[in-house]
């Protein structure tokens, strides 16, 4: 269409639905989040699908990294103390509102600087992550996520759109990039509540903003320039990653730190067209211009390894690795198994809690007791996104030696829960199948169960170890006494799994032996019988089992 309207800039139109305290849902723009934060605050983002707002997270946070960063911890302090006033808030972002034009005749946001006038056309609905591909639709094999769920998307739609396919983007055929993080990242965020306003978006934001001390730690220093198209690549050419024309891939050294929260490793350009009485396929929203396609071309920017995004854990493969690489998740949801790597270094020291998380817990947050931690991201096979996880915990607040001795409980603890798990999912098997290695479909859900059912009593187990911890600090006692309470618990929750999953009713005597020996083998690896036994012990908990307890009775006794 020809482009009589004004551009449509994403730090200037009320773009963004946000939910108040209230209930009430309103459309602004993103300086305006600290709206009536003193009285009916914003508290969450309102799209409809939970990957925009995941990515809605994201691009706040970015956006404040790059345009209102704090010089240090102590300026960020002072913003966590008193959130700024909304025009105080358009100021700083008006520094880089020229990089947010979704549309118009210049560099568009996340959008090729190329016209792209002679590459491949796209139904605007395949910028969504989970739309089935072109091998699925042949197939028809579409069940979940149907086709044609979107045919039209009005330009907030496909704003957020961009920014969630750029921060997720997973395998996308020949020269289709992944995301600077790899193809569905799990992103990491604190979110606490504010010592006045309580509960507010400013509290899911402003923790995970970066200072301006800690951008100049992760640069480069074959990286200084301050030009803004290494920190947003579409105000230039975009840097091929096509061998045949000289391509290459893009570095850490090659590009502003700050990149990271405005990677684009996909070729894009959208096709605006007037609306002519279509509504947003998302949203039912009106516009008065929509985008119902856009053109694609491969060979986009491939990031290398070795970025540090702040909000995303990373681990090394093994101890003589130099690159660390994203986290991303695995089935099984997001729960307490996953606090090692995520929450505190894990006992191998090879993964390590995102930027943002040890930030708080080591300095930030010493002053905030209520916070909290959000997991979530897609879970994917390679090109095909199997499900968006999501997860919030609490993280309790501690002195640094009580938080020493939590984070080795939490190790031993999960680690003990994980052997748990994948224990209770094999008797499980054994008890059903005459042959358990060759059993079809996915028994996953066991070991997700088991994690759910023991969720409760592990933070409880934090909680309650705290003060002992404090009156003890010397001694890993109240560790190793949580620990000889945590093993029943998850000894109780693996029985229960197994008489829920593989019933002793309607056995036939054929089943029955094998039925028998399945549970039998699980009650004695829970008591410390056996390999498993021994190292669900003495390898995970480092406790002694119920058996050595037992001896050492008899030999008092004895005695």
């Amino acid at each position: 269409m020809s482009h009589s309207h004004p551009a449509f800039n994403l730090l200037a139109e009320p773009w963004l639905p946000l939910l108040r305290r209230s209930g009430a849902i309103e459309k602004i723009a993103p300086w305006q989040i600290t709206d009536q934060i003193a009285t009916d605050p914003f508290i969450a983002f309102a799209w409809p699908r939970p990957d925009f707002n995941g990515a809605a997270h994201e691009l706040l946070i970015g956006l404040l990294s790059t345009a209102a960063a704090p010089e240090d911890d102590d300026a960020w302090e002072d913003w966590w103390d008193n959130p700024p006033a909304p025009d105080v808030l358009e100021r700083c972002f008006s520094t880089v509102a020229h990089a947010f034009d979704l549309d118009g005749p210049g560099p568009r946001f996340m959008q090729d600087l190329d016209p792209l006038d002679d590459a491949e056309s796209k139904d605007v609905a395949a910028l969504l992550i989970d739309t089935p591909g072109a091998q699925t639709l042949r197939n028809n094999a579409d069940l979940f996520v149907k086709r044609g769920v979107a045919p039209v998307l009005c330009r907030a739609s496909a704003a957020m759109a961009l920014c969630t396919l750029s921060a997720y983007a997973p395998a996308g055929g020949a020269g289709h990039r992944t995301s600077l993080r790899g193809g569905g990242p799990m992103t990491t965020l604190i979110v606490a509540d504010h010592p006045q306003c309580g509960q507010t978006l400013w509290g899911r934001l402003w923790p995970n903003v970066e200072s301006r001390q800690r951008i100049n730690a992760r640069s480069v220093a074959s990286r200084r320039s301050k030009d803004p198209e290494t920190i947003f690549p579409w105000l230039a050419p975009t840097r091929t990653s096509n061998p045949r024309a000289g391509g290459r891939p893009t570095t850490p050294g090659d590009v502003h730190p700050l990149q990271v929260y405005w990677g684009m490793p996909r070729r894009i350009r959208l096709r605006f067209e007037e609306a002519q009485d279509r509504r947003c396929g998302l949203t039912a929203a009106d516009d008065s211009v929509v985008v119902t396609s856009y053109r694609t071309r491969n060979y986009g920017v491939n990031y290398s390894e070795g970025f540090q995004h702040p909000l995303t854990p990373y681990y090394r493969q093994n101890a003589k690795a130099t690159v660390s690489l994203p986290v991303h998740p695995a089935p099984g949801g997001i729960t307490y198994r996953l606090w090692p790597g995520v929450v505190v270094p894990s006992k191998d020291k090879l993964r390590e809690p995102a930027q943002a998380i040890r930030d708080w817990l080591n300095d930030r947050g010493r002053d905030t007791p209520e916070s909290r931690f959000v997991a979530f991201g897609y879970d994917m096979d390679n090109m095909k996104a199997r499900a968006w996880m999501e997860g919030e915990m609490p993280l309790l607040r501690f002195d640094d030696v009580t938080r020493n001795w939590l984070a080795e409980f939490i190790r031993r603890a999960t680690a003990g829960a994980n052997t748990v798990a994948r224990l209770v999912t094999a008797q499980v098997k054994s008890a059903l199948y005459d042959r358990p290695k060759d059993a079809s479909g996915d028994f996953g859900f066991i070991a997700e169960r088991f994690f759910r059912d023991t969720e409760g009593a592990f933070q409880s187990a934090l909680s309650d170890m705290a003060p002992s911890i404090r009156e003890n600090p010397e001694t890993d006692g109240p560790i190793a006494e949580a620990l000889q309470r945590w093993a029943p618990i998850m000894s109780k929750a693996a029985l229960r799994l197994f008489d829920e999953y593989a019933p002793w009713e309607g056995l036939e005597d054929r089943d029955m032996h094998r039925h028998v020996k399945a549970h039998f083998f699980l009650t004695l690896a829970l008591a410390g019988h056996g390999k498993t036994g021994e190292s669900l012990f003495d390898r995970d908990l480092e406790i002694p089992s119920p058996r050595t307890e037992r001896t050492r009775s008899r030999k008092r006794e004895a005695a």
